[in-house]
């Protein structure tokens, strides 16, 4: 009888690529933004000391001028009385956010070598989960200081329950930003009224974020009660204004009434409102820019230094839109050239366009999809009371066994884990 390969199959050595494709969303282009160019005050926690709970960070500004004219006939008469600037500020208090990675002694002692694994899997985990971690505060950035990371479109597919088991348990499609979102992040559901959606469970577990689809599967059913228009909210947060961090959507509101860091908006009328241009849906047009221009110069008036220095923050389709916008120039500079030779010219650029009106246009995939905002960096504050670190679980270590509470006695779990922490008002 023939020797089969079946009796070989044992001193068979397999074989396996050497590059590894890692298939999950990387986007941190908001957080590293604000990293970077925002300014970043160390701030302290928030306290009741004195019997009074006082603010861990405070941004102050003039908030009224003063000193207004009049006229006279300066032959004895009253100049009449004076007065003066008037300054305010907001008054924020520190969020606290976690990542926490839990992986098994197996796991860890089956790939600590190159003998054994392909990778260290601790020593990959650690970067994974740093990863994760931007990416999932760059969802609160661009959110409105309440939780919610986005809203359920009111004309997506809910499926609750009932899907191919744990990747697709149940789905939601489409949603906005699925990239606001990570893999295996736990989330909550709220009614527009503010009411958290309880009906069989309280949260669910996202599988996987489909970018290119805008889907979000779960690996656990949905509370029976989710509908259209529901808010997803971070998990660990209960839904409101000011409950979490106060991303883009708080600051840049249109609007003189609501609060925002502690000051109600319609104190200050005007001066705590963002001016907006709504196109209704309309392509961009190089006019915009000017536009803007024409609003930021009633608001703050030319003389003012934080005109000057604006960029432009949005997604990726207005980068289109712009670019767009430049084909029929670069049309008509090469059409010369396009004429020479036995090919067609290449119109088509291979990046986006990264200027817009004169001004840097920084582009996130996890920005409010049909938005653009015009930021000035160096009035952006972070208030840091612990940077984007490994949590400290005492004496330096930064790895923690993990308790098994289900043990009658207690014991632990075979597994290690640690966690990536940050503490910061925004």
């Amino acid at each position: 009888m023939a020797l089969l390969e079946a009796a070989v199959e044992a001193v068979e050595l397999d074989a396996f690529a050497k590059e590894i494709p890692d298939l999950v969303f990387h986007g941190t282009t908001a957080y590293s933004l604000f990293k970077a160019e925002a300014t970043k005050i160390p701030v302290s926690n928030q306290s009741n000391a004195g019997g009074t709970q006082r603010a861990s960070f405070r941004v102050p500004f003039r908030v009224q001028s003063g000193a207004g004219i009049s006229q006279g006939t300066g032959n004895a008469d009253s100049m009449l009385r004076g007065s003066g600037s008037q300054w305010a500020s907001f008054a924020l208090a520190p969020v606290y956010l976690f990542n926490v990675c839990e992986i098994s002694w197996l796991a860890q002692a089956s790939t600590d070598s190159k003998q054994k694994g392909l990778f260290a899997v601790k020593a990959q985990e650690m970067k994974n989960s740093l990863d994760s971690a931007m990416q999932g505060i760059e969802g609160l950035i661009n959110s409105d200081g309440s939780g919610m990371i986005d809203q359920i479109p009111a004309t997506a597919v809910i499926v609750l329950a009932g899907g191919t088991p744990a990747a697709q348990t149940a789905s939601i499609s489409p949603v906005n930003v699925a990239v606001a979102f990570t893999d295996q992040q736990v989330v909550k559901f709220y009614s527009v009224g503010g009411v958290q959606r309880v009906g069989g469970a309280t949260t669910a577990t996202i599988s996987y974020s489909d970018g290119p689809s805008n889907t979000l599967y779960f690996s656990t059913a949905l509370p029976s009660d989710v509908v259209a228009t529901d808010y997803i909210v971070v998990n660990g947060a209960s839904y409101g204004s000011g409950n979490s961090i106060l991303g883009i959507k708080a600051w840049d509101v249109n609007s003189n009434t609501g609060t925002i860091g502690g000051l109600n908006r319609n104190a200050y009328p005007g001066r705590l409102s963002t001016p907006t241009i709504n196109l209704g849906g309309a392509a961009i047009t190089p006019g915009i820019a000017q536009r803007s221009e024409v609003l930021l110069g009633r608001a703050l008036g030319p003389d003012a230094d934080s005109i000057k220095s604006g960029i432009w923050y949005g997604p990726p389709e207005q980068a289109f839109a712009q670019s767009n916008l430049m084909y029929n120039v670069q049309v008509m500079q090469l059409q010369g050239k396009a004429l020479e030779g036995d090919k067609t010219a290449d119109m088509s650029k291979k990046y986006f366009s990264d200027n817009f009106g004169g001004r840097k246009y920084h582009k996130s995939w996890t920005a409010v999809p049909n938005r653009m905002d015009l930021l000035v960096m160096e009035n952006w504050y972070i208030g840091e009371l612990s940077p984007l670190e490994l949590y400290d679980f005492g004496g330096g270590n930064v790895v923690a066994p993990v308790p098994d509470i289900g043990t009658v006695g207690g014991s632990y779990l075979t597994s290690h884990m640690f966690a990536y922490n940050t503490c910061f008002s925004k």
